[in-house]
């Protein structure tokens, strides 16, 4: 009686451990995406740079490439990367006569690049399943470089009397960031994300200077950007003998 209560059981535990057995194997086999890369539009992109004649601001736009990796399920570690390169000519900057009658005139040459490369930790805080909407709290580092010159040309009567620039410099800097970010996924390989973040210099400053670079007395400035990024797994090439 014993042994057939047994095999009886036996017979009953074997197909759910066989089940469990593949639902395992499907799952390692078909693992979450761990890597993604994405390409973002930037909406507003603002620094507070000390430059090494005057504080300012920087920005960069309208692109930006990103690439990271799931540490954990909830954790990854990614980093973007976004240039702009500005050139303005205004002729003229600026008109009229003197009162000897003498025809002025100035012409102004701005020019400006600026490199971002932000590097964040996003941790999913919130997780839905239905709706599908995912919220990440974003915390990391960026780091900046930047360039500008002014340059102006002054004409009495056609004729360039003084030349001069202005104003900018070269600066590298870094900034502490932190936000939050939205992902959405559309399937299995791609989702839309939309990241709101606000950055400070690492130097600090006095109030009257982030409230005249910034518009606010703690130098905090935002940086929003929307976009799409494509996740995938990197299959290990199989051992040959």
């Amino acid at each position: 009686m014993k042994n057939d209560i047994r095999i009886f059981v036996a017979g009953l535990v074997a197909p759910v451990f066989g089940a469990l057995h593949c639902q395992a194997q499907e799952k390692t086999a078909e693992a979450a995406p761990r890597f993604y890369v994405g390409v973002h539009q930037l909406y507003r992109t603002r620094y507070q740079v000390f430059y090494p004649n005057t504080p300012g601001s920087a920005g960069v736009h309208p692109w930006q490439l990103t690439a990271g990796g799931n540490v954990s399920t909830r954790l990854a570690i990614q980093i973007g990367f976004s240039y702009q390169n500005e050139y303005e000519y205004r002729a003229p900057l600026y008109t009229g006569t003197m009162l000897n009658g003498d025809y002025i005139e100035g012409f102004q040459t701005s020019k400006s690049w600026t490199y971002c490369v932000p590097v964040l930790a996003r941790y999913a805080v919130v997780r839905y399943p239905k709706p599908r909407l995912q919220i990440d709290a974003l915390l990391g580092f960026t780091l900046l470089g930047a360039e500008s010159t002014y340059e102006v040309e002054d004409r009495v009567n056609g004729q360039v009397v003084r030349q001069y620039s202005y104003g900018g410099g070269k600066a590298t800097q870094g900034y502490y960031t932190a936000g939050v970010g939205f992902r959405y996924p559309f399937g299995r390989h791609v989702e839309a994300v939309l990241d709101w973040t606000y950055n400070r210099n690492f130097r600090s400053a006095s109030e009257g200077v982030n409230f005249n670079t910034t518009g606010n007395r703690y130098g905090l400035t935002r940086a929003i950007n929307l976009g799409v990024r494509y996740r995938f797994n990197v299959r290990k090439k199989p051992v040959t003998s």
